[in-house]
């Protein structure tokens, strides 16, 4: 079976149904009231949002760093896609149910035993199919994990790759602040001002010859373009913490 025409993967294909926009719409708008009165959100650089889809990347040192990418865009949860492990979120019906219906989950397989289930080109065509409609974007967080405060681990490559294999920018931004609002290990919020600096675009384009690319070209492309991704993101955020 065609990935697209997988049931499974419907809510990422054009319009959602309207039980998974509710959620997802609710949530926006109750993360912007916190961003507004209880952890206030300043956002510098919106101007560097691009006008069609992108791949948003930043620091991540909180569980709140999705919810501050989508405001900082002034963007609903509708319109951002996030990679998630098919084996752990997808083959188990109400753990990909409950979490679908704040967040659009696109499926990648991590290697168990050496061996992938579920091919890489199938998780691109879930991806472009998502960001076809109405210019949605994703999120990534190229440190893989939340970090430590003020140390930027060094980037995994994937974004890049998929900015290629996508044609469309990536657009850094740098969090500061959410690990103090909602530090690792905590229950609870805190009230505590939050900026996040958006940062120009980066084009893959940029990285790639005329020609058309052999595996070799995309895999040194990738690495030249998020060695430029992890240097924007890293002087920026050492800049903030130096304070």
């Amino acid at each position: 079976m065609d990935v697209l025409n997988n049931p499974k993967y419907t809510y990422l294909l054009g319009k959602q149904r309207f039980y998974y926009k509710i959620w997802k719409t609710l949530f926006y708008y109750y993360s912007k009231m916190v961003f507004t009165f209880y952890t206030p959100l300043k956002v510098y650089g919106r101007e560097n949002i691009p006008d069609s889809s992108f791949i948003f990347c930043s620091n991540h040192n909180s569980h709140m760093d999705v919810a501050l990418l989508s405001a900082a865009a002034q963007k609903s949860f509708n319109h951002f896609g996030m990679m998630a492990a098919k084996d752990y979120w997808f083959d188990n019906w109400t753990r990909r149910t409950l979490i679908n219906t704040v967040m659009n989950l696109i499926p990648i397989d991590r290697k168990i035993n050496g061996v992938t289930q579920f091919p890489i080109k199938d998780t691109i065509k879930l991806c472009q199919a998502f960001m076809s409609y109405q210019q949605r974007s994703l999120i990534f967080f190229p440190e893989g994990t939340r970090g430590t405060p003020g140390k930027i681990l060094p980037f995994k490559k994937g974004a890049a790759r998929f900015s290629m294999n996508l044609g469309v920018p990536i657009l850094p931004a740098v969090i500061f602040g959410s690990h103090k609002a909602w530090p690792r290990g905590k229950f609870l919020m805190r009230p505590t001002a939050i900026e996040v600096y958006i940062l120009e675009p980066i084009y893959p384009e940029t990285f790639l010859g005329n020609d058309i690319p052999s595996e070799d070209d995309l895999s040194n492309a990738s690495k030249k373009m998020i060695s430029e991704l992890e240097q924007a993101i890293t002087k920026k955020a050492m800049e903030l913490y130096d304070k």
